[in-house]
């Protein structure tokens, strides 16, 4: 009786623990951001959003589906601007992204916000998307919600052109 007690009680606080955790990497220097991108990936993907933004959230099943069907050749990250508001809290956005089960690295931005524009040349709309080669050079970008299905044809189309 007491082996069965001692598994029902290690298999409740098993249950219990979280089955995902995300990769939230707080960061406040713009530049780093690049440093989030394995180095072996041909194309990398950064994808700027925020809890808070009714288009970035409808897109991260889209872009857990991206990242899920390329596997390590197409690299994405995403930057988090939830930050930017007074009363953000980064566990509001850890807790979105497990809830998400989003897997691939995200950065929570507390920097600057007008040097992060000025060095990925935005002017604060988001859901913005800017897809790099390996060496940084950008390919394209897509303002606004993504469309999957077009992405993941841009994105083949790339990885063609960089054979």
């Amino acid at each position: 009786m007491r082996k069965f007690a001692r598994f029902a009680a290690l298999s409740l606080s098993v249950a219990t623990l979280p089955l995902f955790a995300a990769d939230l990497r707080p960061m406040k220097e713009a530049s780093q951001i690049a440093t989030v991108f394995p180095k072996s990936a041909k194309l990398r993907v950064l994808n700027l959003w925020a809890i808070w933004c009714a288009p970035c959230v409808a897109e991260m099943p889209d872009l857990r589906a991206i990242d899920d069907l390329f596997g390590p050749e197409v690299a994405i990250a995403g930057v988090s601007l939830d930050d930017m508001l007074p009363d953000a809290k980064r566990e509001e956005t850890e807790s979105f992204l497990d809830k998400q089960k989003i897997a691939f690295p995200n950065v929570y931005y507390t920097g600057n916000l007008e040097e992060l524009g000025n060095l990925l040349k935005i002017n604060g709309e988001i859901p913005i998307t800017i897809v790099y080669d390996r060496n940084g050079k950008e390919l394209w970008r897509h303002a606004g919600r993504l469309n999957r299905q077009e992405t993941i044809q841009r994105l083949r189309d790339a990885l063609r052109r960089l054979k």
